[in-house]
């Protein structure tokens, strides 16, 4: 697999997805303290060249979440930077962590925003998605299997 740490990756923005956005009607109990969980998840389409960053989001009181968001954030690439992520030997697709990490970010931007149009107006617009460093919540390289996303044969 060639070193993708000094290449420069060409890439677009060709997606956003509100895959889920419950909010409860009633505001949480102000004396209480709130929890946040937040999640990620990366997938492809090999055909398409395509990969799907899937933030989560879910803020809870007394364990019951009152809103949970799942946003995506869909990006294309070009020929040659979707080849650099390919290894054809191991059928594995390996995203480096600092660059998932800097399309986890992006995404995770994007679930705020959403969450933001979502809430405006009401009690809950006062919780929003924490500007954490979500790059941190990757401890490694994103490893993909291209088994799973091939043509089987079926269209």
């Amino acid at each position: 697999m060639p070193d993708t740490t000094t290449q420069q990756v060409n890439f677009v923005l060709a997606g956003i997805t509100t895959d889920r956005c419950e909010i409860l009607s009633t505001a949480p109990d102000e004396q209480k303290p709130v929890k946040i969980n937040a999640g990620l998840n990366f997938g492809i389409d090999s055909s398409k060249k395509l990969l799907k960053v899937l933030f989560r989001n879910e803020f809870l009181q007394d364990e019951i979440p009152f809103i949970t968001i799942e946003a995506g954030c869909i990006f294309a690439m070009d020929e040659e930077s979707w080849k650099s992520f390919i290894n054809d030997d191991k059928k594995l697709f390996a995203l480096p962590k600092p660059f998932a990490g800097h399309l986890a970010q992006m995404t995770a931007g994007t679930a705020r925003g959403i969450l933001h149009a979502k809430t405006e107006n009401t009690p809950m617009n006062r919780f929003m998605i924490p500007a954490t460093n979500v790059e941190d919540m990757i401890r490694e390289n994103v490893i993909l299997s291209l088994k799973t996303h091939e043509n089987n044969g079926h269209e």
